[in-house]
């Protein structure tokens, strides 16, 4: 006898009366389990959580793919959460105590539902977060169109509690998580019409090994809802190669039963794929503009106050280009997140002045010697003032691509995006950190004073822009040479430092950032600040 039939048992006494739409019958709950160790171990941050919401007496419980459980309280991936809703104002006051964010959706996307939001918790202590995908009752239905509540947090009658090194998680049992999977996937299941068993998505040869359920015929066993005044409703399910597969009939007697316990007739199917086809059009329509476009579209998760610009700004050598795509590979887990250089070294740029910076970058000290030298000695004048007209001309492509880096920066913030700039353009010095570049003692050749005014003009405009949240990140000029050894002088250093200090003198807002510790403690800082300004 396979493992699958050893474990049917004999049917259990009526099951006791839900207050749920639809109700899961578990007939049996296994003693506490404990997990294997995990490869990575959780974040504090889930510790913290689960404590807070067992003493809070919070009603919840994890559902469907709990064997991922380890992973996603590493900060690896998600963790569906089931949510009595009575306790929803008291799992929101938790989630403030700790700093917890929820995002939100377009409604074109496939996790843009009624009672399903998204809500993430920090761990400042290692620059990562858990991503919670809640329900506050379980709706069903197409992939774009889930309308129909089958199941809340009532319709569990048994919970499991696993052990991930040392926390303790109430989740669904085996039979309830099967249930609730051929509940989500009764819409969505497709086949020939002569197809009599459809398989149910998912790994879950471990789960049948434990199903306390109905026998109906060998090879066979039964899952039982309760459908109100419909009655049971019962599911045959049987194993196959892939996991399980269910009958067809069931499915459809399934669904009938779900859309009449919400109001709903059997006619409401066909408005269901009308609207799924023109939202999944919409979300694959958006998927392609987003990739020929990038930051063009809104992201499918955006933080619940909206986008952010962050600009770090700094000396050579204090780690800002490392930090940025750091912190760009974090936020990007989940949220929308885009990174961008407003430099004119070694980052992204305009193809044209990044190929005529690599043409002309040899001779860039001979240029400006040129144009230093006396422009009285013969032969001199006229290439010392051509150079002149060239450097005004570069210094205004410069701050035409600056000005369009920043313009594009806000634009993605206000679509939800955090955007986390590498340098930020500044008005109050020329020459350095990213400010004007037209020096006021060229040679007088006709139009580079209108050049030099056009540059200060798009400056300024930049300067209205100015970042959500600005760090300085600041250190000694031993820590620039350890890093990057030659990459600035010792005047150049402190020149800029100094300039620094001047803007946070005339901007309380910007904050400070040590950066001469090691780069995950400098990470770990400004995780915590870009978070907290969420």
């Amino acid at each position: 006898m396979s493992t699958w039939q050893e474990n049917i048992v004999a049917r259990d006494s009526t099951p006791s009366a839900a207050n749920s739409l639809d109700h899961v019958t578990a007939l049996r709950c296994d003693p506490a389990l404990s997990a294997s160790p995990p490869s990575v171990s959780p974040l504090a941050a889930a510790a913290e959580l689960f404590a807070a919401l067992d003493a809070a007496g919070i009603r919840y419980g994890m559902i469907q793919d709990t064997a991922s459980l380890p992973e996603a309280l590493a900060g690896r991936d998600d963790m569906d959460m089931l949510l009595d809703k009575q306790d929803y104002t008291a799992f929101c006051g938790i989630m403030a105590r700790l700093h917890g964010l929820r995002s939100v959706s377009l409604s074109c996307y496939d996790n843009a539902c009624a009672g399903r939001e998204d809500w993430f918790v920090p761990d400042f202590s290692r620059s990562a977060y858990l991503h919670i995908d809640l329900h506050v009752g379980i709706r069903v239905g197409w992939e774009f169109r889930k309308r129909y509540l089958a199941f809340d947090y009532a319709a569990i009658e048994q919970w499991e509690h696993l052990s991930i090194a040392g926390i303790s998680i109430p989740v669904a049992s085996a039979e309830a998580e099967i249930g609730l999977a051929i509940g989500r996937f009764a819409f969505r299941l497709r086949a020939w019409p002569w197809t009599q068993w459809l398989a149910v998505p998912g790994d879950w040869g471990n789960k049948l090994a434990r199903l306390p359920l109905l026998s109906s015929k060998p090879g066979e066993c039964v899952i039982e809802y309760d459908g109100g005044r419909n009655g049971i409703v019962t599911c045959r399910i049987r194993p196959s190669d892939s996991g399980i597969e269910v009958h067809r009939a069931d499915l459809a007697r399934l669904r009938r039963s779900i859309r009449h316990r919400c109001g709903f007739s059997n006619g409401s199917g066909l408005a269901d794929a009308t609207i799924h086809v023109i939202r999944k059009a919409s979300y694959l329509s958006l998927r392609v503009l987003g990739r020929v476009l990038p930051g063009s579209v809104p992201a499918k998760r955006r933080a619940l106050t909206g986008g952010l610009v962050v600009a770090l700004v700094g000396p050579d050598g204090l780690g800002k280009s490392t930090q940025t795509n750091l912190l760009a590979r974090t936020f990007a887990w989940k949220f929308g997140c885009a990174q961008v250089y407003v430099g004119t070294g070694e980052g992204n740029g305009w193809w044209f002045r990044k190929g005529l910076q690599n043409l002309l970058a040899p001779r860039r000290r001979h240029f400006k010697a040129v144009i230093q030298r006396d422009r009285k000695e013969p032969g001199s004048g006229a290439k010392s003032k051509a150079l002149a007209a060239g450097l005004a001309l570069w210094g205004v492509l410069i701050a035409i691509e600056r000005y369009g880096v920043v313009k594009r920066a806000h634009r993605w913030a206000t679509r939800g995006l955090i955007v986390v700039c590498d340098r930020w353009p500044q008005t109050l010095q020329k020459g350095y950190l990213d400010g004007p570049m037209i020096p006021s003692n060229l040679p007088a050749v006709p139009g580079i004073a209108a050049l030099a005014r056009f540059e200060e003009w798009l400056y300024q405009k930049m300067n209205e822009c100015k970042p959500d949240l600005t760090l300085h990140l600041v250190s000694d000029f031993a820590v620039s040479q350890s890093r990057k050894p030659g990459e600035i002088s010792k005047e150049g250093f402190e020149a800029r430092m100094s300039l620094m200090a001047e803007l946070r003198a005339l901007d309380k807002d910007i904050r400070v950032i040590d950066a001469s510790a090691n780069t995950e403690t400098i990470n770990r800082n400004l995780f915590k600040q870009i978070w907290l300004s969420l």
